[in-house]
This record gives C-alpha cells, structure tokens and sequence, in this order.
C-alpha cells in the first residue's frame, strides 16, 4: 500500500495523470468508453492518499493548475488527453488550423519518414498549435528536439479525423505526406521517404 502524504498540486497532478490515463483499473475505477470514471469514487481514493485533500480543494485544483489536463463533467471525471487505455474521442471531429506541430527526438526522424505520425504507447497522437508549443515538449524528453509541421487542413480534407481538447488537437495518424520538417530546417521540406536522398541545400 501506497503511504499518505501531504497535498502537493504538482505532484497530485503526476499521480492523477496516471490513474485516469494508464491505470484506473488499479483503483477500482471503471471508465466509460471516453475515459470518465465516477467523480465521488475518484475522490475517497485520493482522500485515502493525500488526507489533507477535501473536496473544496479538489475542485479549486481542478479548475486551475489542473484545467488544461482534466474535466469534471457534473459528477464525471476525465483527463482530456495522453491515455494508454482504450478510449474514444469526445465529441466530433473539428477542423484544424492549416498547420500543427508535434514535437518529439531527433532519432525518429528517420521512422517517420517511413510511417508517418502515431501516438507511440497512447491511444491519439498529440498536437500542438505552435512551433514553440511544440519544441518545449519535446525538450521535456530530449536534448535532441525536432519539430514536425502537420499540413492538417490538407490531411482533413483527405479523411483524417481532428479532435480538439483546450490548446491541443488529436489525431489517431498522420501520414508521412501531410508532414514536413521544421527543426533543424526553419523553412521546412516534405519528408521523402525512407532511404531517399536528402533534397539538395537551398
């Protein structure tokens, strides 16, 4: 068994992630096929954990350091993205800026080319508005970031699905021809495909 400890926002956050997005069966939680599990039966496992958190405190976490990552739909709780178990999108399909972003390491790089963007170990793949947004999440993982830009209104058009949940947009793929370099390249040059030569300087 897990010992108590004191609230701490960044730390609860950590510990909540896990539990709604890879390991609510641990608890006895049984989400609903979008990820929401009962809010009361949520809180007494996290009141047996962190016996400082009351109700009142939950709530307040909920609507501010945690706002971007969870959603307390009356007496459901979700987190909004980033699960390993099965769940479905909620709500339909939106559509896209022209271009999103996804941050991730330079070792990719080369798989990508072959196969595109895919989730890696989660159920949806996670984008981002801007190449910045981008950048600083893949630096979260790596010395090594690259950036790929998503033609996304181009891959909409095509038959690919986005969803939108707060500032990030999910997708379930993204195949390599909606995707172009943006790091170390600024300007950005289609992926060719694996194994091809590498376009000549500009």
């Amino acid at each position: 068994m897990i010992p108590p400890y004191e609230f701490d926002a960044e730390r609860f956050s950590r510990w909540m992630a896990y539990v709604l997005r890879h390991n609510p069966a641990r608890y006895g939680l049984q989400p609903d096929r979008h990820g929401y599990v009962d809010f009361d039966a949520f809180l007494l496992i996290a009141t047996r954990r962190c016996p400082a958190l009351s109700l009142d405190r939950l709530r307040r976490f909920m609507t501010t350091d945690a706002a971007p990552r969870f959603e307390l739909v009356g007496t459901r709780l979700r987190a909004r993205y980033g699960h390993s178990i099965p769940v479905e999108p909620v709500g339909a399909p939106v559509t896209p800026p022209p271009q999103l972003y996804h941050g991730t390491e330079a070792a990719r790089v080369e798989a990508i080319r072959a196969e595109g963007l895919s989730p890696m170990g989660r159920q949806l793949l996670h984008l981002s508005g801007t190449r910045e947004e981008a950048t600083a999440i893949a630096r979260r993982r790596t010395d090594q970031p690259v950036v790929v830009r998503v033609f996304a209104q181009e891959a909409h058009a095509a038959g690919i699905a986005f969803y939108r949940e707060g500032n990030i947009y999910l997708t379930f793929q993204v195949p390599a021809q909606f995707l172009s370099l943006v790091t170390p390249d600024p300007e950005g040059v289609v992926m060719p495909p694996a194994g091809a030569p590498a376009p000549p300087p500009a």
